[in-house]
């Protein structure tokens, strides 16, 4: 009887097993992304000091798209931020208020599936509405010698992945990746205790790795020392394999989402303009 029962649980936890590995196969919007499902308030956004208009746009498959944009000064630097797996444009316009006021242009694009922009989130969507972005500007004169595109945490891939295809023959400003990875797959793996045969299950593997030493262009790799959600030493090895001119800032005690109370916007700030005087 014991052995029978020893049976029956171990079938079913073989059965359960195979069932997960279907689910995260099948269904990765349940895992992996977290985004708001709701517009963001751009008045908001205005009433505490991100002066924004919206501007509108199609991705290359039709799909309508928008995102908020701020105007550069005499400078004509644009930084275009593309964020993570969670919430919506509204909770990262924060970020750029000292960009904007440093004087460069800021925009936050949204992605399809965020916001009220309905659409399946995956790494191929990510990718095309990030690319989108940066052609919409190419739309209103600017070039990639004025565009800084900036990621983080998954929009490390979309901003890797923009550089990556845009900036083979004319190399963007420059690349800011925060909390970024090398891959989906190695986060996954240092976060998930479970044995599972991860590179089956996972259709999108976000492969920063692949595309990081052809970018192109100077790049700056921002991380915190705790992240408990990316670990840090995935930046460091995303780093590794990028090629000069490149920069890495670890911050002590930080960890996935609290950078901006670093202050590493003045970081970034200090960098671009050192980087802008070694041109």
């Amino acid at each position: 009887m014991a052995r029978r029962n020893l049976v029956k649980i171990l079938a079913a936890f073989a059965l359960a097993y195979v069932l997960f590995c279907i689910t995260v196969y099948v269904k990765p919007q349940w895992f992996f992304y977290h985004p708001t499902n709701e517009a963001p308030d751009i008045e908001k956004a205005r009433a505490e000091g991100y002066p924004a208009e919206r501007v509108e746009y199609r991705a290359e498959d039709g799909k309508e798209l928008y995102a908020w944009f701020t105007p550069p000064g005499k400078s004509r630097r644009i930084i275009v931020f593309m964020h993570g797996n969670s919430y919506n444009i509204e909770k990262f316009y924060h970020k750029l208020i000292p960009l904007a006021r440093a004087g460069y242009g800021t925009m936050i694009p949204e992605y399809r599936g965020f916001g009220d922009i309905d659409g399946t989130i995956t790494e191929k969507t990510v990718g095309q509405d990030a690319v989108a972005a940066v052609k919409w500007l190419y739309s209103q004169g600017y070039r990639n010698k004025d565009i800084i595109v900036y990621g983080m945490s998954l929009g490390s891939y979309a901003a890797t992945n923009a550089v990556y295809v845009l900036g083979q023959k004319n190399p963007f400003a420059a690349l800011i990746l925060e909390v970024p990875f090398d891959s989906l797959l190695n986060v996954v793996r240092s976060v998930v205790p479970v044995p599972l045969p991860f590179a089956m299950i996972i259709k999108d593997k976000y492969d920063n790795l692949s595309k990081i030493a052809y970018t192109g262009t100077p790049l700056l790799v921002m991380g915190g020392s705790e992240d408990p959600t990316v670990p840090v030493k995935l930046a460091k090895n995303l780093f590794a394999h990028a090629v000069e001119p490149k920069k890495m800032i670890v911050y002590e005690g930080g960890a996935h989402n609290d950078l901006y109370n670093f202050q590493n916007y003045r970081d970034i700030i200090e960098w671009l303009q050192a980087n802008e005087k070694a041109r």
